[in-house]
């Protein structure tokens, strides 16, 4: 069944698929190849590891001329080291028919790429902020494209590259073939494909699905005394554009907003403790995308109508089923897609079961993220913001404003007290680009502290039994009456 889809490519481009090693065609590779190269536009929701190169990658040899030495497919993706990767596999499956293939991106010098351009690509991958400097400076002409192709879509967009592409598109030909790849098909990506994409054909590896979801639910796993520690790994490895994070008592949602503020996070938080004027404050901020995060019980936010959420984070596990579906529905409003993300300890894991059958909603476990991951995330994100900086810059300016500083850099990174400023500017630098309601000084947390702990800088946990863990804690607490 599966063998045609090789089978039936050209001989050349067959070589390449040998060389790679693909015996038979992946279940991705299956469906999309043949719909790419009856030169449809797709949208296509596959995960990393799928084998989604070679679906868009066999279509592009296929499609290529080779005796016109322009450029004829452009393949945007969101990191230098992933667009190496692509630009490796698709320049072996067309190495037989002599296709050129040229990566660009940023961080490296322009000599190489400057002189790939003029020998004359036929297929061009690279992240966005480097690809759009080649073609300001005339040096990347697209009016010969047939194929665009967005790889990872939603990390490109999760990256920032927006912007870029709006203007890449500016110069794209109308006629052309664009598809576009993504692990998760959220807002955003709809509208990417809205701008680019022409009456798209949607392909889901997922079995029953035809339509991208409107919210996609995960839970993470974690002991009850870490929850804070992770809630603020998963944010630093999400990054969501906003988000309402629940808690089911109010002394949780001032210790959480407290937790979240300490590490510089933009939060704050609303209660039933709160003043009208307070609230008010609150939902104008969030509402105008002056505040990032906003902390709250079930019952502060009811009526709460917020329509960009990008995440609904429970920090404490859902007490029903009904209170779950209340909560995610906060996101995926209007059309959009949201994301939707339980912690769950030991003690709740039984009744986070019971309340996936009563919704019959199928809940995904999403394993915490590493250290590792989350640096990784954080080193992608400053090299994008990097790049966008520097691209204003004449190769002048980057010698006076840039270069002359790489000895005193070096100098830093030889000691460990210099690795330690060298982070602490990575940090600063971090901390001032994150969007935020002020540069200077964030607003004040709106909190109704328990009397006498009015003047206190951080907000207390809950008292602790002795010998109690937060699980037990937190039902004693329940069962007492104590929340929102």
């Amino acid at each position: 069944m599966t063998a045609p889809v090789f089978e039936n490519l050209p001989e050349d481009v067959r070589k390449g698929v040998e060389e790679l090693g693909w015996t038979a065609p992946t279940p991705v590779q299956e469906r999309v190849i043949p719909l790419m190269r009856e030169g449809k536009d797709l949208i296509v929701q596959a995960r990393t590891g799928s084998g989604k190169t070679g679906a868009f990658g066999i279509p592009i040899a296929c499609a290529v001329d080779t005796d016109r030495p322009v450029t004829q497919a452009l393949v945007l993706a969101p990191t230098r080291e992933l667009a190496v990767q692509v630009a490796t596999e698709v320049e072996t499956l067309g190495r037989h028919r002599g296709i050129r293939t040229l990566p660009i991106y940023g961080g490296v010098a322009y000599g190489p790429q400057v002189e790939g351009l003029e020998r004359g690509a036929h297929v061009v991958v690279g992240t966005p902020g480097r690809m759009l400097d080649h073609i300001r400076a005339g040096r990347l002409d697209l009016s010969n494209l047939r194929i665009l192709v967005f790889d990872e879509a939603d990390e490109l967009l999760s990256l920032g590259f927006w912007p870029d592409m709006r203007e890449i598109h500016t110069h794209l030909p109308k006629e052309r073939q664009s598809c576009l790849f993504s692990a998760t098909i959220p807002e955003r990506v709809r509208a990417l494909s809205r701008v680019f994409l022409h009456e798209p054909e949607f392909v889901s590896l997922s079995e029953g699905q035809v339509a991208p979801s409107e919210i996609e639910h995960y839970y993470c796993v974690t002991p009850a005394s870490e929850k804070e520690a992770n809630l603020v790994r998963i944010l630093e490895d999400q990054d969501p554009e906003s988000a309402i994070i629940f808690c089911n008592t109010k002394d949780d949602v001032r210790y959480v907003t407290s937790y979240l503020r300490r590490r510089g996070f933009d939060a704050d938080q609303i209660s039933g403790d709160l003043s009208q004027a307070a609230r008010e404050d609150v939902m104008r901020r969030i509402k105008a995308g002056q505040l990032k995060y906003l902390v709250a019980t079930d019952v502060a936010a009811r009526g709460i109508d917020i329509s960009d959420l990008s995440h609904v984070i429970s920090y404490s596990a859902p007490t029903s089923p009904e209170v779950y579906v209340h909560r995610t529905g906060r996101t995926g409003r209007a059309g959009k897609a949201g994301v939707a993300i339980s912690l769950v300890s030991g003690f709740d894991i039984g009744n986070f079961k019971y309340l996936q059958n009563v919704n019959r909603i199928e809940i995904q476990e999403m394993p915490l993220p590493t250290e590792e991951k989350i640096l990784e995330r954080f080193r992608e994100r400053i090299a994008v913001k990097v790049e966008h900086e520097m691209r204003h810059m004449s190769e002048q300016e980057r010698l006076v404003r840039v270069d002359r500083f790489l000895p005193i850099v070096e100098a830093m990174a030889a000691t460990h007290e210099g690795r330690r400023d060298l982070a602490a500017i990575v940090a600063a630098y971090m901390h001032e680009h994150r969007p935020e309601t002020s540069v200077s000084a964030p607003p004040p947390v709106h909190s109704a502290p328990p009397p006498g702990q009015e003047d206190a800088g951080r907000a207390p946990r809950p008292p602790r039994r002795e010998g109690e863990g937060p699980g037990r804690r937190r039902r004693r607490r329940r069962r007492h009456g104590s929340g929102s």
